[in-house]
């Protein structure tokens, strides 16, 4: 099966998906106005298809945050290649946001075809509006979106500091499919923010943790590699994030597509 004709299905049933929440205090969780904004191409000498990078959820425009309220802002986009999301605190030219270096590791996969989720913790009051914004690269392209948080009245011109105590995990970058071609090697990411540090489970397609093996290997970061997909690997892979206070999950689905004959 062709990787596009993929992708458009992945969209459309990304759309109508069901999503589990998060508790936020939103002004505006509107996403009807597109707030993001895609970069001219940059030309390269390439021998695949142009890349394409598209957002499924873009951020609100503006949020207000509650007094004592840690807020999560969510990013996700679905792109050629493996795309990357990086976050920017504090308002920067157009310019600058387009030219701006990657703190994400580019993974080497031309074929593949990944939707990423992204989002970005503040666990601290504000004590000013602040500006966030969601930068999302595959190859060439470029796309972000910003959000402006305001802060809680009661806290504007004081000191902000991180809030003390523990904090159960939240999984702020995974990637909720990712399609390539049989043969490849893909690595599944789990970031999390807690405190304490969690501790990080894969289950794999059959609902069953995995244990270091010769294709399935849990990183010392907490991703998953799965080396030389197999058509037996497709299904969906749990993340899971835990501390002494609680636990997150995330689902990845691995769609192993078989290559093209060639003429």
């Amino acid at each position: 099966m062709n990787l596009h004709v993929c992708a458009l299905a992945l969209l459309l049933f990304g759309s109508i998906a069901t999503v589990r929440g998060r508790a936020m205090d939103l002004v505006d969780d509107s996403n009807d106005v597109d707030n993001s904004i895609e970069a001219e191409e940059k030309p390269r000498n390439r021998l695949i298809e142009a890349d394409w990078l598209k957002f499924i959820k873009t951020p609100p425009t503006k949020m207000q945050q509650a007094e004592g309220a840690t807020i999560e802002i969510v990013c996700e986009m679905m792109g050629s290649q493996v795309p990357s999301i990086q976050w920017v605190v504090g308002h920067l030219p157009r310019s600058e946001l387009e030219d701006l270096e990657s703190n994400q590791v580019a993974e080497e996969a031309p074929s593949a075809i990944v939707r990423v989720r992204s989002s970005h913790i503040i666990d601290h009051m504000l004590s000013e509006a602040r500006t966030y914004t969601c930068v999302g690269r595959s190859g060439s392209k470029t796309i972000y979106a910003s959000t402006v948080v305001h802060p809680a009245r009661s806290s504007r011109f004081v000191p902000e500091k991180t809030y003390p105590g523990p904090q159960k995990p939240r999984i702020i970058y995974t990637e909720k499919t990712h399609l390539d071609l049989m043969g490849s090697n893909i690595v599944l990411p789990c970031k999390v923010h807690a405190r304490p540090r969690a501790e990080i489970t894969w289950l794999n397609n059959e609902n069953k943790e995995i244990v270091q093996g010769h294709r399935h290997r849990v990183l010392p970061s907490g991703d998953l590699l799965i080396s030389e997909i197999k058509w037996e690997d497709m299904g969906n892979y749990k993340c899971i994030a835990r501390n002494a206070v609680g636990k997150d999950t995330a689902d990845t689905f691995v769609y192993p597509v078989l290559k093209e004959e060639e003429d």
